[in-house]
């Protein structure tokens, strides 16, 4: 990709690949929300073009690779802050329409072990909650893009700064997240294999950019 023309826009209901970037930002933790990689997968297609919650295509911004429409190569979900109980709660919901019944239980478990463990970011922030680049464009500039794009959106919105978090394991996303001059903040882990296994992973580092 070098040389290729690099621009970041609003997401539309029919950038195919957006769900599938959702789905690799964070692969472990929805397949144990929906209960394999497949219902993962096929809930993120069924709900991107769908308003109103935290994988909706209203609240991402993509990476476009050259001229015209282009090619998107990444993709970054994010929002200020106080608008994540809302968006979070609209996920749930489009998810129980889709998920089966005997899901439920499990999707539940799920909730719980996060609300447990999930870092708490500071109130004012902006809150990236997803961010993902296709196999072939990465280490080409297109992640550090995206949360440059992500900054400006916290600078628009007055927020404080910009917060995320990641899995403890992604040692590649904290490099980046470092180099790009996040802060971490926070760390959470669980010893306990039954929460692990409901969430995803061990746990999550957090961190913060103030703007």
């Amino acid at each position: 990709m070098p040389g290729v023309e690099l621009r970041v826009r609003a997401a539309r209901r029919d950038d195919e690949v957006g769900p599938a970037l959702l789905y690799a930002s964070a692969a472990p933790y929805y397949d144990a929300y929906a209960g394999s990689s497949r219902r993962a997968r096929r809930l993120l297609e069924s709900i991107w073009a769908r308003p109103g919650h935290t994988a909706s295509h209203e609240v991402c911004r993509v990476a476009v690779a050259g001229a015209g429409r282009g090619e998107v190569v990444g993709v970054l979900a994010g929002f200020p802050l106080a608008d994540s109980g809302t968006l979070a709660n609209g996920f749930v919901r489009e998810s129980m329409r889709r998920l089966g019944p005997w899901r439920w239980p499990g999707v539940w478990r799920h909730l719980r072990a996060a609300g447990r463990l999930s870092p708490r970011p500071p109130g004012r922030a902006y809150y990236v909650d997803a961010l993902a680049v296709v196999e072939g464009a990465r280490r080409r500039g297109v992640a550090r893009l995206l949360l440059e794009d992500a900054r400006r959106s916290a600078l628009a919105a007055g927020a404080s700064g910009v917060a995320l978090d990641t899995g403890v394991g992604n040692t590649a996303g904290r490099a980046l997240y470092e180099a790009c001059g996040f802060e971490k903040i926070e760390v959470r882990t669980t010893l306990d294999p039954a929460t692990a296994r409901a969430i995803g992973g061990p746990g999550f580092v957090s961190y913060f950019r103030a703007v």
